[in-house]
């Protein structure tokens, strides 16, 4: 009985022990966040620019660039006369006819006359009437341009005979020498001529009320066989030549 109740006894008091011990613990793992493997870069972040910045970038400026302007003559309706300067007394040098246009380069103190590049050969220039041809663009804004010098433009020479055959106790014979000269307007040319042989005449002159051409004569007398050549010169208002040959012979 005793032995019982000491069995009781422990059992009781192991009992209340055991429901003082601590309770378990259970260690939580905390969660690891998974990091991504990153490789470093070897390229440097871009600064970001400030729009404020941008706005004060100077633009370039645009110039826009004007369209040049040409100015252009054709006839009304009947072809023009191109004359050597802005005037009825200068040269007719050809014809402006219909269908055609000149490029103007210039005009006359009062616009009546117009300057313009030679349709047949732009390297040379002449004048139009403006009363005679219709103009395209703002034709007052082209530059005065100035008379040009009234001058000879032309000399050609023509000996007759250019043979002569006689006896040779003919002798003296005459020849005729004719020149054609060409004038640009109105002046006084002054001329001689000059032989072979190495005779020369006195200054000549011939008067030009408008530009024309005109036709001088001189004789020259040869006095034995031979070739021989004459040349004409103008001196004013400026120097022009040309020359021509011709032949004596004689029988005995």
């Amino acid at each position: 009985m005793r032995n019982h109740l000491w069995v009781f006894m422990i059992a009781f008091i192991f009992g209340v022990s055991s429901c003082n011990l601590p309770a378990p613990q259970t260690t939580k793992t905390p969660r690891t966040t998974p990091m991504l493997d990153t490789p470093p870069s070897s390229t440097s972040t871009p600064t970001p620019t400030l729009i404020a910045t941008l706005l004060d970038i100077e633009l370039p400026t645009i110039t826009p660039t004007s369209t040049p302007s040409i100015f252009l003559a054709s006839p009304k309706d009947q072809p023009v006369n191109r004359r050597f300067g802005p005037g009825t007394s200068y040269a007719v040098i050809g014809a402006l006819i219909l269908g055609r246009q000149a490029e103007m380069i210039g005009r006359n103190s009062d616009s009546t006359w117009w300057y313009v590049r030679n349709p047949s050969d732009p390297s040379t220039s002449c004048w139009l009437s403006g009363e005679f041809v219709e103009t395209v663009g703002d034709v007052q804004s082209l530059p005065v341009a100035n008379s040009p010098d009234i001058m000879v433009t032309g000399v050609q020479v023509l000996i007759e005979p250019a043979f002569i055959n006689i006896a040779c106790d003919a002798f003296p014979q005459f020849v005729t020498i004719s020149a054609r000269i060409t004038s640009s307007g109105p002046t006084a040319v002054t001329w001689h001529w000059e032989s072979s042989a190495g005779f020369v005449s006195p200054d000549k002159q011939v008067l030009f009320e408008v530009g024309d051409t005109k036709t001088v004569r001189d004789y020259y007398q040869v006095t034995s066989i031979n070739d021989y050549r004459i040349q004409v010169q103008t001196t004013l208002p400026n120097i022009m030549t040309d020359q021509a040959s011709f032949k004596v012979v004689c029988t005995p």
